[in-house]
């Protein structure tokens, strides 16, 4: 099955080569680290990249601008990382298990009953120039696409909410965990190690509404879908965010799939990790 979807001059599919995947790299070194903070060690800096090793494990998507790419400098204006269960678990484990355990994911099927691959979400963002919806349509066009290629069943992933102050996103955080909060087949669980010292779930004078619109537009977008929270948030100090994990069933989608990425545009996009 073909996985590129393309718009006017915007084409979304897995890079095919080595500048293509170097394009994508720096899209994200210039997104996380010079517009949003993240702390660079010195190699980073000096690459312009944002590279870690799951990269080499990963199947990257891209969304290229065919109206200024070549063959030796591709334009990459949107990107995601897509990791499947059974190449993670070969190469050393998922991102994800560094801030969440992902114990009850990962956990056989009960009998008599099927289960597709999870399938990781990551380093997703969007060139500043082209957040106006399109490249967010064609990433989950193409999304879509992969899952049914790969038959995955769920997607999963950290979210992160700006800053390093717990009491700032204390509202949101106590509206995730009130509202969208995953049943515990499907729950996972911060690190305790990596868990926020005090997660403020007891917050007073709280507003759902504001809470809500007080998200990132990644977090938005995943509960428009039909998201739920895992337990717990994490501390990502390198690139200054509190982390939830987001759990986000296939069959979701599937149920609101022409509402929300083929025609709306609704679709969840992050300038996070």
């Amino acid at each position: 099955m073909p996985l590129a979807t393309r718009l006017g001059s915007l084409e979304a599919r897995l890079v095919e080569d080595r500048a293509e995947l170097l394009a994508a790299q720096e899209l994200r070194y210039r997104v996380f680290y010079e517009e949003q903070g993240a702390h660079a060690d010195p190699a980073t800096r000096r690459a312009r990249r944002d590279v870690d090793r799951f990269d080499a494990l990963a199947d990257h998507l891209v969304v290229l601008d065919l109206s200024r790419s070549t063959a030796r400098r591709p334009v990459v204006v949107g990107c995601y990382r897509l990791l499947r269960e059974r190449v993670a678990l070969a190469g050393g484990g998922f991102y994800s298990q560094s801030e969440f355990d992902l114990g009850p994911l990962l956990a056989p099927p009960v009998e008599g009953r099927r289960r597709g691959e999870l399938l990781e979400l990551g380093r997703s963002c969007v060139d500043p120039a082209f957040r106006n919806g399109t490249v967010v349509q064609l990433l989950w066009r193409a999304i879509a696409l992969y899952l049914e290629e790969h038959d995955c069943s769920l997607l999963f992933g950290c979210a992160s909410l700006p800053g390093s102050d717990v009491a700032a996103v204390a509202p949101q955080i106590r509206y995730l965990h009130e509202r969208h909060l995953a049943p515990l087949p499907l729950r996972p669980v911060a690190l305790a190690a990596r868990r926020v010292a005090h997660e403020p779930f007891a917050v007073e004078g709280w507003e759902s509404q504001a809470a809500f619109r007080a998200l990132p537009p990644l977090l938005k977008g995943y509960l428009r879908l039909g998201a739920m929270i895992g337990e717990g948030a994490v501390l990502d100090a390198a690139f200054d965010t509190i982390d939830v994990c987001i759990v986000l069933p296939r069959e979701r989608i599937d149920a609101r799939y022409r509402r929300h990425y083929t025609s709306a545009g609704e679709a969840p996009v992050d300038t996070n990790a």
